[in-house]
């Protein structure tokens, strides 16, 4: 078993009031120890479907239909609860979007982070350095211990979530649109931030997010997924020079750049599409504008781009990069 983060054929979806839908299907996924992995996509994608799915937090209305998540050599989805509770925080964290949300109203910062540490056994007065530090790396001074969240700016309290998260030193930080809603200068610098950290601690970090240009900046790897599946996902490099299939290729034309014409070429048009699994063809058919009659009749299955660790869920690689020319 590899190192890190192991996906096997994980399918999850939802219960509503006349049936169940899948949201992710047969997904499969290996993420190397120690980097930072970008997961993108369109709203409705399954995106936070997948982040809750790894850490064994989804609830009803949704479930796990089948599929395996390893890490370190476990399989998170067979641990039982009291042992998930133990490594929780410890080894694996989880990060949810408006975090800065869940921080209790009526307690000191300071309380806050002795109810984390007492939570998993350990004392806050061994902590203390471990907090002290943390703080720092956050840019956060030692005094706000004493302070309520609601005397925090935004930025300061999703900051100290951060910062709460990282006290126990997990191995694996899952976190899945951390900066919603915050100024777009703030995000940046909690972004930068959250890099700096990662490169000098070495947890494996997933970022989960809608947002291209932030995970072009800060990711090793990143991924790209539509209507429940990966379409796409490789080096940073390698996603943004050579993409491998046309809804990664469009979405990236899209993003404005300084000093760099617009883009006048063929857009990517219409909404999002959920996953349907009756369709025998491929799931992005509907807004591909380099589709044709083969990519009906087969779904495709993730290949391998030659001589590297770039893979794509596409019918027609390489041709389709001729019709764009």
């Amino acid at each position: 078993m590899a190192e890190g983060l192991v996906v096997e054929n994980l399918t999850v979806g939802y219960h509503w009031e006349n049936g169940f839908s899948k949201i992710i299907n047969d997904l499969s996924l290996s993420i190397e120890k120690g980097i930072i992995f970008g997961i993108a996509g369109e709203s409705g994608s399954g995106k936070s479907t997948f982040a809750q799915s790894i850490y064994n937090s989804l609830s009803y209305p949704g479930e796990i239909i089948s599929g395996k998540v390893y890490f370190e050599g476990k399989d998170l989805l067979k641990t039982p609860k009291n042992e998930l509770r133990r490594i929780r925080a410890v080894d694996i964290t989880f990060i949810p979007q408006a975090a800065m949300n869940a921080l209790n109203p009526v307690k000191r910062i300071g309380d806050q982070f002795n109810d984390v540490l007492e939570a998993h056994g350990k004392s806050s007065a061994e902590y203390e350095q471990n907090v002290m530090e943390v703080l720092k790396m956050v840019r956060l001074p030692p005094d706000i211990l004493h302070n309520y969240p609601h005397e925090l700016s935004g930025g300061m309290r999703q900051r100290t979530v951060i910062a709460m998260a990282l006290v126990l030193s997990p191995k694996l930080v899952i976190l899945d649109e951390p900066t919603t809603g915050l100024d777009v200068l703030v995000e940046h610098d909690i972004l930068i931030d959250l890099k700096k950290i990662q490169r000098k601690r070495g947890f494996t970090m997933i970022m989960i997010t809608h947002d291209l240009s932030i995970l072009y900046e800060i990711s090793d790897q990143i991924g790209m997924m539509y209507a429940g599946e990966l379409t796409e996902y490789g080096e940073r490099e390698e996603m943004i020079n050579s993409s491998a299939h046309p809804y990664n290729y469009l979405l990236l034309k899209s993003i404005p750049r300084i000093g760099v014409k617009r883009y006048s070429g063929i857009r990517l048009a219409g909404n999002p599409t959920n996953y349907d699994e009756n369709s025998k063809g491929c799931q992005f058919i509907s807004r591909c504008p380099y589709r044709t009659y083969e990519c009906e009749l087969a779904h495709p299955d993730m290949n391998i781009v030659s001589g590297g660790n770039h893979h794509y869920r596409c019918l027609r690689y390489p041709q389709w990069k001729t019709d764009e020319k």
